[in-house]
């Protein structure tokens, strides 16, 4: 009997198709999305990265190492191959993937509503990485978190980690055959799909496929094995971009045209590894209208919706309204639309746990109903800014805050700049040069301090001006007395602050500061508070980074 699964195994090969390619207008190109190399936590080099994605034939792959764009350099045209550069953030809430941005000067601060905002400030687009990934520091927790972000439907990490039992079988059939080995972790999806269907109902939410690869599996804290390879991960489940014209070699052009249908959802995912889900189309059509994954339709009388294309012989295809199925058929589906609702459609395979191809929604709706999704994409409204109850520092004439460095950064005195307020009166400036760190002086600082004891009982947040030359991230602490810290009886609670050249009035609520105080006592004591902290150190900008950073008018409410 094993011989015969040995054999079986061995000869397995991607499922045939039936069925014509679709004619409706788009190309489609197939590429990777979540790719981690040795700029993070990766088993191979970024040109490892790229020569796999040409060996699995793929038009473009992203790589979205840890908390940094080193790979920013290798973007464009690499072997035929188009390559993107994201990150992969970590979060207070869990990892955001982050897409179609610029490498800054700042650090992403790893509070998840700054992170968000960061991404859409740099005119990037973002999505939850890994939303249900059994491992709790891995799973998404910021369900109500604001703004537009999509969810990564599959991560082949987290089917990876659910597949139990079935790993087994994956490492002991990959030498045999690496496609049909790696096709046995993959499950249902369905608890990730229901989450979608729900959120869907509010609001536009982009799902998209991570491959999450890193062709790296530690065994033990210091060794690890090559497994499975880029190659292998980039053949599995992809992701299918539809275009209005073929690319064309530019490569910022095609970048631009690649990340908008990303972003927009123009997409669908295909588990490729099963079978070539490169020819398949989803539109609903009308007298008047049509569109396509990503898109938005009015009601009106006579829209079809269409599903076929080039599919594996018995394939069911299956259309959803609002989450629920409503028609089913085999090879080629033609239905009338109903109504008003999230249109999205599921190819199954007999056999196959996953849906061999997932599509983005066409949404149904009358013009009122889609500006009220758009304004749930938006952040939440802003709350009226409160008053400053209480001015603590207007840095005229004199100041209680002193500037702090260590010996490889510098600040320069003095700190008082009068004539440069918002108002024409004084401000402090903290003008920086951060210190590149070493193996013996890991830790570099730019700081302005106020080292006053205060009882700030009652009070409900910091409120603060500030400007600068340029756009950093710099953390405001309010320090507590903790006497059983190691940080000289105090606990630093912090927050960060993004600065522009226009001057701006910044609002911290106590409860927006967080602790990383392995002795923390849960609780920032207001009554103990010991010093109030400006500083910029290697988790907010570059190291080297020079500048200068205007405050003015430190106070509470």
């Amino acid at each position: 009997m094993s011989l015969l699964l040995c054999l079986r195994v061995v000869l397995w090969r991607p499922l045939a198709l039936v069925g014509e390619s679709p004619r409706d207008g788009y190309t489609r190109v197939a590429g990777i999305v979540h790719v981690h190399t040795t700029l993070s936590d990766g088993g191979g080099s970024p040109q490892e990265v790229v020569a796999a994605a040409r060996a699995a034939g793929l038009a473009f792959v992203a790589i979205t190492d840890h908390n940094n764009l080193d790979a920013k350099p290798l973007e464009g045209y690499r072997d035929g191959v188009l390559v993107l550069v994201g990150c992969e953030l970590s979060t207070t809430a869990g990892h955001i993937l982050a897409l179609g941005i610029p490498d800054p000067v700042f650090r992403f601060s790893g509070d998840a509503l700054d992170g968000l905002d960061d991404v859409r400030h740099l005119d990037g687009f973002s999505f939850a990485a890994h939303p249900l990934n059994p491992r709790q520091d891995l799973r998404w927790t910021g369900w109500e978190v604001p703004g537009s972000w999509g969810l990564e439907l599959v991560n082949l990490d987290t089917e990876w980690r659910d597949a139990h039992l079935r790993l087994a079988a994956t490492a002991a059939l990959y030498a045999l055959n690496r496609r049909y080995a790696l096709l046995q972790s993959l499950n249902s999806g369905d608890q990730m799909l229901a989450r979608w269907d729900r959120m869907s109902l509010r609001r536009d939410v982009v799902g998209i496929a991570g491959a999450d690869a890193h062709s790296r599996l530690p065994i033990t804290t210091t060794h690890a094995v090559r497994f499975p390879s880029y190659e292998a991960l980039f053949s599995l489940v992809r992701m299918h971009v539809l275009l209005r014209k073929p690319l064309s070699g530019e490569p910022i052009r095609d970048s631009q045209a690649i990340l908008e249908g990303l972003k927009r959802g123009r997409t669908y995912i295909g588990v490729d590894g099963l079978a070539p889900a490169d020819r398949f189309s989803f539109t609903i059509e009308g007298p008047s209208c049509s569109g396509t994954m990503g898109d938005t339709l009015a009601p009106t009388p006579g829209l079809v919706a269409r599903a076929h294309g080039c599919v594996p012989r018995g394939a069911r295809i299956i259309l959803l309204r609002d989450g629920r199925r409503i028609a089913e058929a085999v090879e080629k589906l033609v239905q009338p639309v109903p109504g008003p609702g999230v249109y999205r459609v599921e190819v199954r395979v007999p056999g196959w746990p996953m849906p061999w191809i997932i599509t983005n929604p066409i949404g149904v709706f009358d013009p009122a109903e889609q500006l009220e999704r758009l304004r749930r994409s938006q952040s939440s409204a802003a709350s009226p800014e409160p008053a400053t109850a209480l001015v603590l520092e207007d840095f005229e004439g004199s100041t209680s805050f002193s500037p702090g460095f260590d010996s490889l950064s510098a600040v320069t005195a003095p700190i008082l700049d009068p004539g440069a307020g918002m108002d024409g009166r004084g401000a402090a400036r903290l003008r920086f040069r951060l210190g590149v760190p070493t193996t013996s002086h890991p830790n570099v600082f730019c700081a302005l301090v106020d080292w006053t004891h205060r009882d700030l009982t009652g009070r409900s947040g910091l409120v603060f001006r500030i400007r600068a030359d340029g756009e950093y991230r710099i953390w405001v602490q309010v320090r507590d007395e903790n006497r059983a810290s190691l940080d000289e009886g105090t606990e630093w609670w912090f927050a960060s602050v993004r600065t522009a050249p226009e001057w701006k009035r910044v609002v911290v609520p106590f409860t927006r500061l967080r602790s990383i105080n392995p002795h923390s006592d849960g609780v920032l004591n207001l009554d103990k508070v010991r010093a109030i902290v400006f500083v910029l150190d290697r988790g907010s900008v570059k190291p080297g980074t020079e500048g200068t950073i205007w405050i003015d008018r430190v106070g509470v409410y």
